[in-house]
């Protein structure tokens, strides 16, 4: 893809979701090369085959929250409400997962656990087996590492002032 192709990609998808993309115009700028493997990231970190969508998007939402990141985290608030997550749904991840069905509940807490590298405990992980096969679980692997790419490179970059807390949105 061009130079000017992602550009007008970044344009587009920066108006959809109302999500600055400048640190990624700097980093398309300043090594196109590195961009365009970074780019030929992206459709992993949305990768979603064998998970229930509520299960993704939960796993999703609980590793962007251990990554502290505002305008990520809004981004992918936004990206699963528009995919039919239930709102009460998201708004309980928000809450930190209290709310939740108990089955999401154990998914948002495993999620948690695995982004923040803590030891699973081994009941809970006893639970996720009962609900995923192993598909299902390396898929979640993903999610929850793909989480922090996004808010790392800007940290990186010293973009902290817009990779902080805020009060999230939820509505599209």
């Amino acid at each position: 893809m061009s130079t000017q192709q992602h550009l007008e990609e970044m344009e587009t998808f920066s108006r959809k979701y109302q999500y600055d993309m400048n640190y990624l115009r700097e980093f398309l700028e300043s090594s196109p090369e590195g961009f365009e493997k970074f780019a030929n990231f992206k459709p992993l970190a949305m990768h979603r085959e064998f998970l229930p969508r509520d299960v993704f998007w939960v796993s999703k939402i609980a590793a962007m929250q251990v990554a502290d990141c505002g305008m990520c985290l809004q981004l992918n608030v936004r990206m699963a409400l528009e995919e039919g997550v239930e709102a009460r749904l998201v708004k309980a991840c928000i809450q930190g997962g209290s709310g939740l069905p108990e089955n999401l509940k154990d998914i948002f807490d495993f999620a948690t656990a695995v982004a923040s590298y803590k030891a699973i405990d081994p009941t809970l992980s006893q639970r996720i087996d009962t609900q995923l096969d192993r598909r299902q679980r390396i898929e979640m692997g993903v999610s929850v590492a793909t989480a922090s790419v996004f808010p790392t490179i800007k940290r990186a970059m010293g973009e902290t002032q817009s990779c902080s807390l805020m009060d999230i949105e939820l509505k599209l």
